[in-house]
């Protein structure tokens, strides 16, 4: 049922960095029980401090601090992907998806399509050189 987990790629490039609306490295802080409303409900939620952000949307929430971090709870039965409590995560994704069941307006998310990898500190100078070159995206 579970099948490969592609949000735990080991592997980054600039491809997979134009592709994605942002690029954060976050610590986790803890997974948060939340009584079950209409726009979070298949969700599970996770809060998360937000040491870096590399790429952002213009119009983007996403800022230096607490914040909260949805994974759908299918993925997470998978372990997909595997998130554990005072880690620090290389996280890229989408902020926004208009499709049915897609990403609560207003929440980062970690779906299918997002990178997720433990965050090593010698990254810092290669998401750097990633932000210089993503002048270039298409």
């Amino acid at each position: 049922q579970c099948g490969k987990c592609k949000a735990a790629t080991r592997r980054l490039n600039l491809n997979k960095y134009c592709k994605r609306d942002f690029a954060i490295m976050g610590r986790v802080l803890s997974r948060v029980e939340d009584p079950v409303d209409e726009h979070t409900k298949g969700w599970v939620r996770f809060m998360v401090s937000v040491e870096g952000v590399f790429k952002k949307a213009r119009d983007s929430r996403i800022r230096r601090g607490p914040t909260s971090l949805l994974v759908p709870a299918s993925d997470l039965a998978c372990k997909c992907p595997k998130l554990k409590a005072n880690k620090s995560y290389l996280i890229l994704g989408r902020e926004k998806d208009d499709s049915p069941g897609g990403i609560p307006t207003g929440n980062i998310a970690v779906t299918q399509r997002s990178i997720v990898i433990e965050w090593r500190d010698e990254w810092d100078q290669r998401m750097r050189r990633f932000r210089r070159r993503a002048r270039k995206c298409k």
